[in-house]
């Protein structure tokens, strides 16, 4: 699917609020059903529907990275589904600023305790987890957090090149966020 096909099939979703699956360069294997809920020129963002026809917190991805949106044909059972439980329709986090990757993150830690960093091209089945704990012009440090809830002593340095996707208020992040608590000061 080329650019502009791609644009303009993210800009419909977006204003028709239909459910969408994309499917990303960086990951081919991995898809992504959800609601396009803002769109920037580098980045947009998604409001993800899981497996279990549930809202599952938000995926902001690279624009460029998507290859291919396509309608997905349970959109009215899922949208119907989501307003039984209340959940219809989605509302995106306030003020999450698109324009770049740095004001991405800082805007989303404003709201959000832990955010997912993915580098798909480098770890492809990786993910890091944690909070925010600086942004520099080519880095981002963020305070991990373990699988078992307990944090890193230290921050860990990414480069924000190869940052691909950043998921936040997801189900698993604030099950982490709940039982981890507040990083301890160092």
């Amino acid at each position: 699917m080329g650019r502009s096909k791609v644009a303009s099939r993210l800009d419909r979703a977006w204003c028709e609020r239909r459910l969408v699956r994309l499917r990303r360069r960086c990951d081919p294997a991995d898809r992504l059903d959800g609601y396009v809920m803002r769109l920037a020129d580098s980045w947009l963002l998604l409001a993800v529907v899981d497996d279990n026809i549930r809202l599952n917190g938000f995926a902001a991805v690279r624009s460029a990275d998507v290859v291919a949106v396509r309608r997905r044909p349970t959109g009215a059972f899922v949208s119907t589904a989501l307003a039984a439980q209340g959940t219809w329709p989605p509302t995106a986090p306030p003020d999450v600023d698109l324009s770049d990757l740095r004001k991405l993150l800082v805007s989303v830690a404003e709201h959000f305790s832990l955010i997912t960093l993915h580098l798909e091209k480098s770890l492809p089945d990786m993910c890091f987890i944690g909070r925010l704990a600086g942004v520099r012009k080519r880095t981002v440090d963020i305070r991990e957090v373990t699988p078992q809830a307990t944090w890193h002593r230290d921050p860990t340095r990414w480069p924000l090149r190869r940052i691909t996707r950043v998921d936040f208020g997801g189900g698993y992040e604030n099950a982490l966020s709940s039982v981890a608590g507040d990083p301890p000061r160092c």
